[in-house]
């Protein structure tokens, strides 16, 4: 990939070394003829559960245990790993036959359509059909915003919160296909200041690369990522190549006065000359996460797409709504997918909206979302209901 002048001549610029990733596994919808055993995926604890409401409405017990394989799917799940997750459910479907607990199912029936996987979903239904004799579920796809139908349309390349073994092969198929678009978008939302130099130094010939096409580049999250970089540059925990990163993003942001502030430093912490500021051309800057839409209203405070690690201003909002209320209602029907590494902030969130005595509910998730919530411990602080699937 090209670089820009943005390098200083003769800077070295050793490759990181990325093992090759395996192939992802293929989810196969299980065929009713090929199942020999049974299991239950969900562990009932000691006491009866109880039965849904007449609103189709179910609460999850705070004492609720998952097969161990069902667990796995949801933690996948968090991690952006959809496409094992399915697998993981399409195995354990297939090696309990006999089992008629449809949670692995309803999980299983939910990816699909987070993913958009409307064939494998429909190949589901009627496998569901043959083994438990009802009408399965029937397609109902999460309503997209225009700016996630927009990231859809271009190539997108997220950068994770360390350098991965998937990261060489994704950034070849990313590559591969920024050469037909018009459009391209780099995500920083998920990772941190990178420890690896190596990594630092591939984010960097990555933005670098596209920015010297004639592209237009979109940012995602890139001005929460510098209010990270500038934080280790305070506490001088910069490599070099993550200082020209942060020059970079901040030409790339037009923040010409904190670019020169920058600049000097970096001229006299390496004793040479830095970069020179040259204004963004075909630059777009954007948050990214999940939209507040349509607005907080009574006790109600809706989310939607993915609440992730650019996701803090969200929460942020959900403190202030829920401030001057005694009980909040937290939406989470359009919500895609709860990542890992907001995980933390979800739950302080949570523990302190508790502490000041609010009652809080979580509404109209989708199955993996109110499991990894009940997982990582929400239900002991907060209700968990989930909608019965029809």
């Amino acid at each position: 990939m090209a670089m820009l002048p943005f390098f200083r001549k003769g800077q070295a610029s050793a490759k990181p070394a990325i093992p090759h990733a395996a192939e992802p596994t293929k989810t196969v919808a299980p065929r009713p003829e090929a199942r020999h055993s049974a299991a239950p995926a969900v562990i009932a604890p000691p006491q009866p559960p109880k039965p849904p409401a007449n609103n189709g409405i179910q609460v999850y017990e705070t004492g609720l245990q998952l097969a161990p394989e069902i667990e796995e799917a949801v933690m996948l799940y968090a991690n952006d790993r959809a496409g094992e997750a399915c697998a993981a459910l399409n195995r354990f479907i297939l090696d309990h036959p006999d089992s008629k607990d449809s949670l692995a199912w309803h999980l299983l029936f939910d990816l699909y359509e987070v993913t958009g996987q409307r064939r494998p979903f429909e190949d589901l239904a009627m496998d569901y059909a043959v083994r438990f004799e009802s009408s399965p579920p029937t397609w109902r796809p999460i309503r997209q915003s225009g700016a996630e139908k927009n990231a859809a349309r271009h190539p997108t390349f997220v950068f994770g919160p360390n350098l991965s073994p998937q990261d060489k092969p994704r950034l070849a198929h990313f590559r591969q296909e920024c050469e037909t678009a018009d459009t391209v978008a780099l995500d920083f939302s998920k990772t941190s200041v990178p420890d690896d130099d190596a990594y630092a130094l591939l984010m960097l010939k990555t933005l670098s690369g596209l920015v010297a096409t004639d592209k237009q580049v979109r940012l995602l999250g890139g001005e929460a990522f510098v209010v990270r970089l500038n934080a280790s540059r305070a506490a001088g925990r910069l490599t070099e190549s993550t200082w020209l990163l942060l020059l970079l993003l901040l030409q790339l942001q037009a923040k010409g006065d904190e670019f020169d502030q920058v600049a000097l430093e970096y001229a006299v912490h390496f004793e040479i000359s830095p970069p020179s500021y040259n204004p963004p051309k075909q630059v777009s800057n954007e948050a990214t996460g999940a939209n507040i839409e349509p607005a907080p209203a009574g006790e109600r405070f809706p989310m939607r797409g993915l609440l992730g690690a650019g996701s803090a201003s969200v929460f942020e909002s959900l403190r202030a709504f829920a401030a001057p209320l005694k009980r909040v209602e937290i939406d989470l029907s359009q919500v895609t997918r709860i990542d890992f590494a907001v995980v933390g902030l979800l739950m302080d969130s949570v523990m302190s909206l508790a502490q000041a005595g609010k009652q809080i509910a979580f509404e109209g998730g989708n199955g993996m979302v109110n499991l990894l919530l009940q997982l990582i411990g929400v239900g002991q602080f907060a209700a968990i209901r989930h909608e019965v699937r029809k």
